[in-house]
């Protein structure tokens, strides 16, 4: 099952960068952005990024001006969190699911100027308790989907409590995975930021600084918006 899974993750990853390759971080902010959602910018004078270019993606940018350089502000149609989103990522619009308030899952492809690629993964559930027992369910489920066995380091800080792990697969992706809840109440956030190494299993390796600087940026953004303190 694991192989199995695997090698849907690898379809996945290379699906995602068809048709918006091209396009690059070097080739963004052709017009100069002002602090507006991009639904109240015409398309013609959105920045030239993947991420503002993609009818789906930019319907959760909230705003076209780069909350830093290379990044947007990523707003969860729940409403419970957000997290930076590199301008190169393009979210994949059929495979997204939501149920009101409660869940949220999606895909991304991220293509950086370098050329580099990524593949981030995010699930949300307000379902478990952010007890001892509802916090090792939730790194249970997420070390069965990786399919390999993890160690979490723990992080605290800003409202949140973050479990990350790297991983690397013999069918060559490599990344982080991490679970991050908030302080009080329910449910968490799943984050995966992999890449693949098919044609040099000798570069899978996570801890590469800026690999590893990348995938960390992105789990360390995410933050609560307080409307998760109750089960719904």
């Amino acid at each position: 099952m694991f192989i199995k899974r695997k090698r849907i993750i690898l379809v996945l990853l290379s699906s995602l960068f068809v048709g918006g390759c091209q396009m690059s971080d070097e080739q963004s902010n052709e017009t100069k952005p002002v602090e507006q959602k991009p639904s109240e910018v015409a398309v013609e004078e959105l920045p030239n990024t993947r991420a503002l270019q993609d009818e789906f993606t930019r319907e959760m940018i909230k705003s076209t001006k780069e909350t830093e350089k290379g990044y947007y502000t990523l707003e969860s149609k729940t409403g419970v969190y957000e997290m930076l989103f590199p301008t190169g990522g393009e979210i994949d619009g059929i495979g997204y699911t939501r149920k009101d308030e409660s869940s949220e899952a999606f895909l991304a492809g991220i293509l950086y100027n370098d050329k580099t690629e990524a593949l981030l993964r995010i699930k949300y559930t307000n379902a478990l308790s952010n007890d001892e027992t509802g916090i090792g369910y939730a790194k249970e489920l997420l070390t069965n989907s990786i399919g390999e066995d993890m160690e979490f380091d723990r992080i605290d800080g800003k409202g949140k409590v973050t479990y990350v792990a790297p991983f690397t697969m013999d069918e060559g992706l490599y990344g982080y995975a991490a679970y991050i809840h908030p302080d009080k109440g329910w449910g968490g956030v799943e984050v995966v930021y992999s890449a693949s190494c098919v044609d040099n299993l000798k570069s899978c390796n996570p801890q590469k600084e800026k690999f590893k600087k990348r995938a960390y940026k992105l789990i360390s953004s995410v933050k609560f918006l307080n409307k998760n303190e109750a089960k719904k």
